[in-house]
């Protein structure tokens, strides 16, 4: 997807948050319009002052340097009339409802042990042997 950056938000907590423009011509006169919210966190000591069973080390480890924080808003096969209007429409929803939430003093802190418990979970569901077929007693050699 074409996406073009339309603002760069310096957020209370000092994130920086990139709004893209995602729109693209679907058929004719009709449209795909897409909103996309972007911050990049970092996985710093700094950040992770909530108790966690895990030093930072281990969750950077585990999910690298940065953590990309990504939500989308989508309206689709909206008229080339309409497509301005709505992709304002979007916008200005985003700004009203998530700007609170993104520029919490916490938001980083908590997106970052998210994506951990996340990970972990997913890691340990993939290296847990298949139980479930030894409970109703299927043979994995049938």
């Amino acid at each position: 997807m074409n996406e073009k950056l339309i603002r760069t938000i310096t957020l209370k907590n000092r994130l920086i948050l990139k709004i893209y423009d995602g729109s693209k011509r679907l058929a004719g006169d009709r449209w795909l319009i897409s909103i996309i919210a972007r911050i990049e966190i970092p996985v710093r000591e700094s950040l992770l002052s909530l108790a966690v069973q895990a030093t930072a080390d281990e969750i950077r480890h585990a999910l690298g340097e940065k953590v990309i924080f990504e939500q989308k808003r989508v309206r689709n096969f909206i008229d080339n009339k309409e497509k301005d209007e709505t992709f304002k429409n979007l916008y200005d929803f985003f700004s009203a409802n998530s700007l609170p939430y993104l520029s919490h003093p916490m938001f980083a802190e908590k997106y970052i042990l998210k994506k951990y418990k996340e990970h972990t979970g997913k890691k340990a569901w993939q290296e847990k042997p298949d139980s479930f077929s030894k409970h109703i007693g299927v043979d994995e050699g049938d």
